[in-house]
Parts: C-alpha cells; structure tokens; sequence
C-alpha cells in the first residue's frame, strides 16, 4: 500500500513536465491507480474483517481448545487419580499377591522338605527294615544251621547214649550172669537174690548168711561169699557200689541197746561192715563205696510173718552209675 501512495506522489510531480497527452495517461494511470488502491482497500477490509472474523474464530477456537484442554486436563486428572488409585490398588494387589505368593512358595518348600524329610525317613525305615530283614535272615539261618547241628548233634549223642546203654547193659547182663555164676549155690539156697532192672543191679543177700543175730560181725562163710561178690565188683569200673543194711521191725533186744539203741544203728553198721570188707579183703576201691542204713523204714514185705520178717532182715548191694 505505501508503494502506491509513493508512485501516486511521483506522478504528481513529473505533471508540470510532461504534455498532456501524457498528462492524461498519467492521469489514466492515476485513475487506475486509485482504482487499485481502493481495490486494495476493498481487499484490505476484506481481509481486516476475514481476518477479525478469523481471529474471533480463532479466539473462539482456542478458548473452545483452552476449555477443551481444561476438561481433558480435568478429565486427565480425573483419570490419573484414578489411575493411581488404580495403580495403588494394583500394587497393594501385586503386594498381597507377592505375600501369598511367598507363602504359597514358603509352603511349597516346606511341603518339599517335608516330602523329601518323609521320603529320607522311609528310605531310612526302609533301609532298617532291609537290614533288619538281612539280620533276622542271617539270625534264621544261623539258628537253622544252630539247630541242625544241635539235631545232628543231639542224634550222634542219641546214638552214642544208645550205644553206651547197651554197653552198659551189656556189662550189666554180664555182671549178673558172673555174679550168678559166683552165688549159685546161695541163689539156689534162696540166701541171694540178683535183679536186673534199669540199669542198675541189686545184691539181696538174707542177714543170716552175712551176720549172726543181732550182730554186726561178718561171719566166716559171709566173708567167702563177699569175697566173690568183690572179685566180681572190682571189674566193674564205672558204677558206685552202694551197700544198703535193712532190718525187720522187732526192737532192739535190752542187752543190745547199749550198742545199738535201735535197728538204724544196727542196720548202719551191717552196712559198715560189709564195705569195710569190700575195702580192706577185697580191695573194691574205697572211693566207690557208699554205706548206709535204712533200719526198719524201707521193708520189701510185711513185717507180719517170721518169714516175712527175714526177708526184711538183708544187706542189698545197688550198683549205681556214677555222678
């Protein structure tokens, strides 16, 4: 716009020296140019109210984008309290998650200690019972193989006792065949009775053959009969000899008392008297012997006949097997 106004003052100058022809160019010009100018009036009031108008709008835009801006910003907050809010709730919610995580994770370690605790126990009971089982195996075995050698044991020592009883009674039958072959004559005399029972054999010699009434001396045919008796007892090496005196049940006669006061005196000595023959006479081994007296208590009939009576009046001898 300044640059018409200098042109238009221009034209106006170079007036006075120019022709009029050319004055009225000029002026055509000038008219042209007045022309323009309002023209650029036009344009520039045109343009001043668009532009007013543009700046209203623009106003009214940027105070529609100032309260736009202002509800996002009020909504932005609204929603970045809610969000942390949101946020806040969810980290509580991650941090109680994190706890029963933990703990989920705390018993789970617990529950796998545990387990495993339980299955070293049970490898450990297990492992007991599997010793335990080997030991009682073993014990078993042992004690089968205990048992059958006891077994094996017990049938050689079975056969060994059977075989030492019938040696035994092998010398047995034989001591009573020799010691029959010696008494004869007394057997047969009915003055010596020989048994054979268990194992064990008995001399049932009558007092009278041995001993005169209410004596404890060996009479001379008593000591002969002793005599064969002890041949016979020397061979027998592994029995005791046990000489057993008896009586009947008749008490002591009054001038025997002062000797002996009743028949356990009497009987004991008979019973003396005959191992200290078997010993000194017939030399039976002393350590053999054993005497002893049974006076009235141990009768083999009863005490009521005088026949009764002298079978009750005797010596027994008792070979016993050694202890």
């Amino acid at each position: 716009m300044k640059k018409h106004i200098v042109a238009f003052s221009g034209l106006i100058l170079l007036s006075g020296c120019v022709s009029a022809n050319k004055y009225k160019v000029k002026e055509s010009e000038l008219s042209s140019a007045h022309k323009e100018i309002a023209g650029l009036k036009d344009d520039y009031n045109a343009f001043k109210d668009t532009s007013q108008k543009t700046d209203q709008d623009l106003r009214a835009q940027i105070d529609a984008l100032h309260k736009s801006n202002k509800d996002f910003q009020d909504s932005l907050d609204a929603k970045k309290g809610e969000l942390s809010k949101k946020v806040s709730e969810l980290i509580q919610e991650r941090d109680d998650l994190s706890q029963k995580l933990s703990a989920k994770e705390q018993e789970a370690l617990a529950l796998t200690q545990a387990r495993d605790k339980a299955l070293e126990e049970r490898k450990t009971v297990e492992l007991a019972k599997e010793a335990e089982l080997a030991r009682v195996t073993q014990t078993k075995d042992q004690e089968a193989l205990a048992l059958a050698q006891a077994r094996d044991k017990a049938l050689e020592e079975k056969k060994a006792a059977e075989a030492a009883k019938e040696t035994e009674l092998a010398q047995v039958k034989k001591n009573y065949e020799d010691l029959a072959a010696n008494l004869k004559s007394e057997i047969a005399n009915g003055e010596i009775t020989i048994t054979q029972l268990k194992g064990k054999l008995t001399v049932n010699m009558v007092d009278r053959i041995l001993f005169a009434s209410g004596l404890a001396v060996v009479k001379a045919d008593g000591k002969k009969v002793l005599e064969r008796i002890g041949s016979v007892l020397n061979s027998v090496k592994d029995k005791y000899i046990r000489i057993e005196g008896h009586t009947d049940n008749v008490p002591i006669s009054s001038d025997l008392k002062n000797k002996y006061p009743t028949n356990w005196e009497l009987s004991t000595a008979r019973a003396t008297a005959v191992a200290r023959y078997l010993q000194d006479v017939a030399k039976v081994d002393p350590q053999r012997l054993v005497a002893a007296g049974y006076g009235e208590y141990k009768p083999i009939a009863p005490n009521d006949t005088p026949e009764h009576k002298a079978l009750n009046r005797r010596i027994e001898i008792v070979l016993v097997p050694r202890e």
